[in-house]
C-alpha cells in the first residue's frame, strides 16, 4: 500500500452560544466606549475607545474557527484556525490506536459513543450523520473526538483502519 495524504478543511458553523457570545462581547463594547467617551477628558477619550473596539474585534474574531484534518498514513492531525490566521494543533491520533469511529447518527455504537469521558468537537458543529466521532484512549482516559470527514477522507481513513471505521449505511 502506498503512503497516504490527504487534508481537508471545515467550517464550523457558529451555535447559538457563540452568536450569543458574540453579541455580549459587542454590547459590552458599545457600552465601555460611551461610558468612556463621555467620563474622560476629550484627549483620552477616543484612543480608549478604539481600544475597546479593538479588543472587541480580537475576541469576536475567536469565535469565528475553521478545523483542517490532515492524514498521512496513519496519523491524523487536527488543528483548529482561528479567523484564518491563527493555528492551534488540537490533537494528534493513531487511526490504529482507536477504539471505533462510528457515525453520531449510527444506532449500531451508540453504547461505545456514550462512553467518551472528554470531548473535542472538532466537526462543522451541525450534528448530522456526517459528524463521526473517534473513540480514542489518552492520558487514561477515553476520549470522544467530534469530526466531520468527507467521502474522500473518510475512505482512506476506512482503508488505514477497516476494523475500527464505521461508515454510516442509515
Amino acid at each position: 500500500m502506498g503512503d497516504v495524504f490527504k487534508e481537508q478543511l471545515v467550517p464550523m458553523t457558529m451555535s447559538k452560544n457563540d452568536k450569543a457570545q458574540k453579541g455580549i462581547i459587542w454590547t459590552v463594547a458599545v457600552l465601555v466606549s460611551l461610558i468612556l467617551f463621555f467620563v474622560l477628558p476629550i484627549f483620552m477619550a477616543p484612543i480608549l475607545v478604539l481600544a475597546v473596539l479593538w479588543l472587541a474585534t480580537f475576541l469576536s474574531s475567536k469565535l469565528k474557527k475553521e478545523h483542517e484534518y490532515s492524514l498521512t498514513n496513519n496519523l491524523l492531525d487536527i488543528d483548529v484556525i482561528y479567523n484564518k490566521e491563527k493555528r492551534k494543533r488540537v490533537i494528534e491520533l493513531d487511526l490504529k490506536e482507536m477504539n471505533a469511529m462510528a457515525s453520531i447518527k449510527d444506532e449500531r455504537h451508540q453504547d461505545e459513543l456514550a462512553r467518551g469521558q472528554k470531548v473535542i468537537n472538532a466537526s462543522d458543529g451541525n450534528g448530522t450523520k456526517e459528524t463521526y466521532a473517534i473513540m480514542y484512549p489518552k492520558d487514561g482516559q477515553l476520549q470522544k473526538i467530534l469530526i466531520t470527514p468527507n467521502e474522500e477522507m473518510l475512505n482512506l481513513m476506512y482503508k488505514q483502519a477497516p476494523n475500527k471505521v464505521f461508515k454510516y449505511r442509515g
